[in-house]
């Protein structure tokens, strides 16, 4: 009685969103299923930070007023928002495609080929260590449900669970949020300070600060060391802003002595 009890409890969690199936069987709030968007969040939140510092660092050579300035870096973060959004929502989208297409195609050979398919099942389980009798224990346990054969096979086989399968939209937005948010740090300086000098040293050590919380907030996550982690974003963000800047401000001092 207790045994069925026990199986009747873990089916029901098995059905389960992931969301809620990790937190049920873990008991701890910190079990979650969308660690992998924090890429998505920090990707976009660097390229918004170097796009937008190396873009102000190019035209405060030639736009010598900080007002241009904000107008032309208020455009250029416009055009990355919608480049990052659409860029974001293609990838996702194609990546999508091709996990429903291997989703469907996995679906037919449960319907065409089942003896196949309950062979591979026999492997899997194999070379996990199971015997024989236990790889037939298992068969039929996951046969006599074709919703949950499927959802083994693609697990298995393809190497992904439905419900990982991200949302375009849903990324794009992040990404483009994301972006905008890694361009504030840049630009506001310049609404606040009219000297552009001072504005752009106040700049750098704006998005300097800002990287260091970036490093901080992805341990909300990632769960490592929040100081390691704040230092770390912050060294390879100082890299890649400090690059993007100068090579701005080499390019565009080039075309401005012509």
């Amino acid at each position: 009685m207790e045994e069925s009890y026990i199986n009747f409890n873990m089916a029901e969690k098995i059905e389960l969103p992931v969301e809620k199936r990790l937190k049920a069987w873990h008991n701890e709030e910190w079990h979650t299923s969308k660690g992998r968007i924090i890429r998505d969040i920090v990707y976009a939140l660097d390229t918004g930070l170097v796009t937008t510092v190396s873009f102000i660092a190019g035209v405060s050579v030639t736009l010598v007023t900080h007002d241009k300035i904000i107008i032309a870096s208020l455009i250029q973060i416009i055009a990355g928002t919608i480049a990052i959004f659409f860029g974001a929502f293609i990838s996702t989208r194609a990546q999508k495609h091709f996990f429903e297409n291997q989703i469907d195609f996995e679906r037919k050979e449960i319907e065409t080929d089942p003896q196949k398919e309950t062979e591979e099942i026999r492997v899997i389980f194999g070379e996990m260590g199971f015997d024989k009798n236990e790889q037939e224990i298992a068969v039929k346990r996951i046969t006599a449900n074709k919703d949950l054969w499927l959802k083994f096979m693609i697990q298995e086989e393809i190497g992904v669970s439905p419900e990982f399968i991200d949302n375009p939209y849903e990324i794009g937005f992040i990404s483009a949020g994301s972006f905008i948010i890694g361009a504030i740090p840049a630009i506001i300086p310049f609404f606040l300070i009219d000297l552009v000098n001072t504005a752009l040293i106040v700049s750098a050590s704006v998005v300097l600060a800002f990287l260091f919380v970036v490093g901080v907030f992805k341990t909300k996550i990632t769960k490592v060391s929040w100081y390691r982690s704040g230092l770390e974003t912050l060294a390879i963000g100082a890299i890649s802003c400090g690059a993007g800047f100068f090579l701005g401000r080499i390019v565009a001092g080039y075309f401005y002595h012509l």
